[in-house]
This record gives structure tokens, C-alpha cells and sequence, in this order.
């Protein structure tokens, strides 16, 4: 019998999305004439395929000629050294030579548009697998949990981190995340509860710091009762407080949306008999 490989957690189809990415779709484009002396129409109708890879990578041309014109740009103003025009290419060049070595060991991160430029004007094949290294990276960093963890802190201690993933963890665990909607759903939620412990933290602590502050100052005059506390202690506690509920709510709101997006899924028909896996369950139906 042959097994089947369970599909990870947050895991990327990258067979599927390449499937998409290369599927052909056919776009008419209608382009108009008008003659200012006689007012005549000239109507021309093309057919174009079009294709989301081939529209991505006219996308990253775009954006490379953006990064090539505003760097000669910046030769030829009063800060680049008011450069002339050959000038200014002959120094955006050079330039560009210091760049092609400084990315090669460049974190993809990064990465900036001039330097895919320099590396196009060389080979733009070699262009090509540097935008591939980083969409490859930018893939393991949301299936790993990287890019959701930066929202809570980019610069956070080892166990923070080690954190964050045990409660991402626990909840792919749980819930078993079929796509990007629900990959990311459960990001939001890890989001909003580490957020929301966080918060919670702060409150208390704010509350307790203040508490101790008040029974230090009434033992100092040597008086018992309650002393109220500043408005810009209760301000802040408060407002630890509400981040702390804001957060609660967010994370019980995308719950119930995922809730929600797997309760009116479209019911699956099964003509022939066999077994139907339906989420933990295993329904074997009659011949």
C-alpha cells in the first residue's frame, strides 16, 4: 500500500503555485486613435498572453529601471556632484561595479532594487536567480514563522522567539492549516495572543509597581489606608490594560472567522465509494 506524505504546516505547494504562475491567460487590449482634424476613430484590438510569472518579471524590469535612472539622477544633482549627464553614467557604472561584489553575501533582506540592477546590467540571468533566492527566502520565512514573529519584535532574545513558535505551533497543530487564508489566520492569532500576554504583563506589573510604591510611602509617614495614584500611573496602567483587551479581542475575532471560513466550506460529493478522510474523521462508504 502506498503511503501518502502528510502535508506540513504552513507548508508551500511549490509544484501548485509554479503550475499556476506559468498558466497562460489571454487578455484583449483595445487601443484608440482619434484624428483631431476630422475627429475619425482608428479602433486596433490585440489578443495578448499573459501569464502572472511573465507579469511579475516585467514588474522587477520596472522597478530596476526606476533604481538605474534614479541613481544617474542623483550624479547629476547639487548632492551627487552636479555631474554631467555622461558623467553621471560613467560614475553609476563604476558604482555599479562595487555593487555586483557587495551582493553576492548580501542577507536577502537586504537586498535593494539597485543591486538587482547592477547585476542585470552584467547577466541578466544572473539577475533572474537572485530574484529567485529571494522569493525562496521570503517563502521559508512565512512557512517558518519568521516574518509573523517580526511583527512582535524583529530584534527579540532567542527564547522570545522560541516562544512565539511554540504558540504558532500549538495552533497549526490544533487546527492543521489548509492554504494561505487559513496559513495566515493562524499567524494573526499568534500575533494577537503573544501581543495580548505581553500586555497583560506590562498592566500587572504596572499595577503592582504602583501598588508597592503606595504602602512604601504611607510605611515613610507612617500611616495606614489607600493612597490614590498619579493620573500618569493610572494612565498607563489603563492603558496597558486596554492594549491588552484590544489584543484579546483581535485574537478571538480571527478565531471566529476561521471558525466560520471551515464551517461553510463547499460540501464535498463523492460519487464512487471509498474513504473520504474529513479533517481528523475516516468515513469509509459503501460500494
Amino acid at each position: 500500500m502506498q503511503e501518502t506524505k502528510k502535508k506540513r504546516p504552513f507548508a508551500v505547494d511549490k509544484e501548485k503555485r509554479k503550475a499556476r504562475r506559468l498558466a497562460l491567460r489571454r487578455v484583449e487590449r483595445t487601443s484608440v486613435r482619434v484624428d483631431e482634424e476630422t475627429g475619425d476613430e482608428a479602433r486596433l484590438t490585440k489578443t495578448v498572453e499573459q501569464c502572472p510569472e511573465r507579469a511579475e518579471s516585467l514588474g522587477i524590469v520596472q522597478e530596476m529601471t526606476r533604481a538605474y535612472i534614479a541613481s544617474i539622477d542623483y550624479y547629476k544633482s547639487d548632492y551627487g556632484g552636479s555631474s554631467p549627464h555622461d558623467e553621471a553614467v560613467k560614475k553609476h557604472l563604476s558604482m555599479n561595479e562595487w555593487r555586483r561584489d557587495y551582493v553576492k553575501d548580501l542577507q536577502p533582506e537586504k537586498v535593494e532594487w539597485s543591486h538587482l540592477a547592477a547585476i542585470a546590467e552584467a547577466d541578466v540571468t544572473d539577475s533572474i536567480k537572485l530574484w529567485e533566492r529571494l522569493r525562496d527566502a521570503a517563502d521559508n520565512d512565512l512557512e517558518s514563522g519568521k516574518r509573523a514573529s517580526e511583527i512582535v519584535g524583529s530584534r527579540v532574545e532567542p527564547y522570545a522567539l522560541a516562544q512565539f513558535f511554540a504558540i504558532r505551533n500549538s495552533f497549526a497543530d490544533q487546527w492543521q492549516p489548509n492554504g494561505g487564508i487559513e496559513s495566515a489566520m493562524l499567524d494573526m492569532m499568534t500575533i494577537a495572543f503573544s501581543l495580548q500576554m505581553y500586555w497583560s504583563q506590562v498592566a500587572h506589573r504596572r499595577s503592582v509597581e504602583v501598588h508597592n510604591s503606595q504602602e512604601r510611602e504611607l510605611g515613610r509617614i507612617g500611616t495606614k489606608g489607600w493612597k490614590s495614584p498619579y493620573q500618569h500611573e493610572a494612565g498607563a496602567i489603563d492603558q496597558a490594560y486596554k492594549l491588552a483587551d484590544g489584543y484579546n479581542r483581535q485574537f478571538l475575532r480571527v478565531l471566529r472567522q476561521l471558525r466560520d471560513l471551515r464551517r461553510y466550506a463547499p460540501v464535498i460529493i463523492q460519487n464512487n465509494g471509498g474513504q473520504v478522510n474529513i479533517g481528523e474523521q475516516q468515513v469509509n462508504l459503501k460500494q
